[in-house]
């Protein structure tokens, strides 16, 4: 089995990756709170613009967002406790990296997680969060039959936005910090793998999972919306050997 890791990658080193393939950067709103910095900061982990093993430092992320160390050591702080960054003694802040078994291991996590969502104490979704599924659906729509080429930062944000509201049915609070865990952990090497494939095409197969699992959250069916979820990760795993195996031959 092959390694993720790329440690002699000058690319490592930075924490602004170069060249064709490095997303386009999200916008930084100035002068805000430790939240909106570890928003920002882990949907740039989510999408490699910080690649596995870049090295973040807190000076710089806090002359960017115009905000003091405090709620960038805040919002590092929450990336460490999810597994997103590491500190290394005489490097400092590091993204982490993942090897091909632990991946797989976690992915297999997922499948098993997600399909409790409908057994642990679910919940419906209030009237506004069905509404702002029901929008997003729109959105990637919208994105899908777009003439421009679809963004992979607009793409990331849907989709966690998607996640997150969905995730509220579940009533199990373990349950749902292992998920959202599991899902950043993961689908951070997925939207790596993605960028080099038909971005348009995963577009629509998101507004896919959206749509099945709307209807099924406007018919309180949790089971089904659990369901949903694990055979669209199982499908999504199918997509991603193929564009591993892609960017091997590459």
């Amino acid at each position: 089995m092959s390694t993720m890791n790329q440690n002699d990658s000058p690319d490592r080193q930075s924490v602004r990756p170069e060249g064709p393939q490095a997303p386009p950067r999200a916008a930084v709103p100035h002068g805000t709170n430790a939240n909106a910095v570890y928003e920002t900061l882990r949907q740039r982990i989510g999408t490699s613009f910080y690649a596995p093993g870049s090295r973040l430092t807190e000076v710089e992320i806090a002359r960017e967002f115009g905000v003091s160390r405090t709620p960038v050591r805040q919002a590092l702080h929450r990336l460490g406790a999810e597994g997103l960054v590491e500190v290394k003694n005489g490097v400092g802040v590091r993204v982490t990296e993942i090897d091909d078994r632990e991946l797989e291991d976690m992915y297999k996590l997922r499948l098993r997680l997600v399909e409790m969502i409908g057994d642990l104490s679910p919940q419906p979704l209030p009237p506004a969060d069905l509404a702002a599924v029901a929008q997003i659906r729109d959105r990637i729509l919208d994105m899908r039959d777009d003439t421009t080429e679809p963004l992979i930062g607009d793409y990331t944000r849907l989709c966690d936005q998607f996640y997150a509201i969905v995730n509220h049915v579940i009533g199990n609070g373990f349950l749902r910090h292992f998920i959202d865990v599991m899902y950043h952990q993961t689908d951070r090497y997925w939207y790596g793998w993605m960028q080099s494939e038909d971005l348009r095409r995963e577009v629509g197969y998101l507004y896919q999972e959206v749509e099945e699992t709307l209807q099924a959250l406007e018919q309180s069916d949790m089971q089904a919306v659990g369901l949903i979820r694990r055979n669209h990760i199982a499908m999504m795993l199918k997509r991603m050997e193929t564009y591993r195996r892609g960017l091997i031959k590459a």
